[in-house]
């Protein structure tokens, strides 16, 4: 029987929603370092890849927020936590309880809106195993911290059905360009990509054994992604048709193909793409003036590789 239901009917009560205003908040995350990580043992497990949401700000039926999903052996890795995640999860078969890492690419509204409801959900409903490790630039911890605060309340209301604050100790490990994170079966590069005025926004290059999986997170074209990219089987990047959104600090429908054939991929999915209405055609027959490879126009729930070693 879980915490929540074992405790319940106490006869504590919560505090008020003025008093828990005046509180320290009771859940502070813990910073990590590349030396604290388990490294798991076994052979390369290859990686298989899923995209839970393909959609940006704007609100689109049957786009959701941006949301990646890698498997890598035992590990279940979220890219980004975009708005609906995981119901998306739970609509693949996988469920949030069984997430072990969360990678954030940059801190727009888009891409970390359900970055708290990932890691207290799971406390709620009884189901939570140890938290998954958060991964994501500079101020990643303290933006957390900010979240948890702002659900202090939440928390502290269920302290008298027994839950424990302690359990929501999350791990957070802040990178910089070119960090290298291993995870024994699996590592993960940190690529430093142009997503300006956003302060240090990254794209992540996934390896298991010879397979690699780069997710560009937003970025305009940027010759380090291109060269963290170099030769791998798949590169889910992200892309902008022009007339829409702010092409400043995205990539073109007329650029993405060209950088996949300089970083001589093998298969290059679009996703986060702006606008989310369009004909797959509309897309494809720009890219395919530069990229000969396997080219896909992502959509919410497209099982997009899976990768043996």
């Amino acid at each position: 029987m879980s915490t929540q239901t074992s405790a319940r009917g106490n006869g504590a009560s919560a505090p008020t929603l003025g008093a828990y205003l005046h509180e320290p908040p009771l859940v502070r995350v813990q910073h990590a370092s590349p030396q604290d990580l388990i490294r798991a043992s076994g052979s390369p497990s290859g990686l298989q890849c899923w995209l839970a949401g393909t959609g940006t700000p704007a609100v689109l039926d049957g786009r959701m927020g941006p949301a990646t999903i890698i498997r890598a052996g035992d590990d279940l890795i979220m890219v980004d936590a975009g708005n609906g995640c995981a119901y998306q999860l739970l609509k693949l078969g996988m469920h949030v309880h069984e997430l072990t890492h969360i990678f954030i690419t940059h801190h727009h509204l888009d891409h970390n809106v359900d970055l708290g409801f990932l890691l207290i959900a799971p406390w709620i409903h009884g189901t939570a195993r140890k938290p998954p490790l958060v991964v994501g630039p500079p101020g990643t911890a303290e933006y957390l911290n900010r979240i948890f605060a702002a659900h202090d309340y939440d928390v502290r209301s269920r302290l008298p059905h027994g839950y424990d604050p302690g359990a929501l100790a999350v791990s957070v490990l802040e990178v910089e360009d070119g960090l290298v994170l291993d995870f024994g079966r699996w590592t993960v590069e940190a690529v430093e990509v142009d997503h300006h005025p956003v302060d240090q926004a990254f794209g992540y290059a996934f390896q298991s054994g010879l397979r690699k999986l780069v997710v560009s997170g937003d970025t305009r074209r940027c010759p380090r992604l291109i060269e963290a990219a170099k030769d791998a089987d798949v590169l889910v990047h992200e892309v902008l048709f022009p007339g829409w959104g702010i092409p400043e600090y995205h990539t073109s429908v007329h650029e993405v193909g060209g950088i996949a054939a300089a970083a001589n991929v093998d298969r290059l999915v679009l996703t986060h793409l702006i606008p989310g209405h369009l004909p797959d055609s509309d897309w494809t027959k720009i890219v395919r003036s530069d990229f000969r490879g396997d080219l896909v126009v992502g959509r919410d729930l497209l099982e997009v590789c899976n990768l043996g070693q």
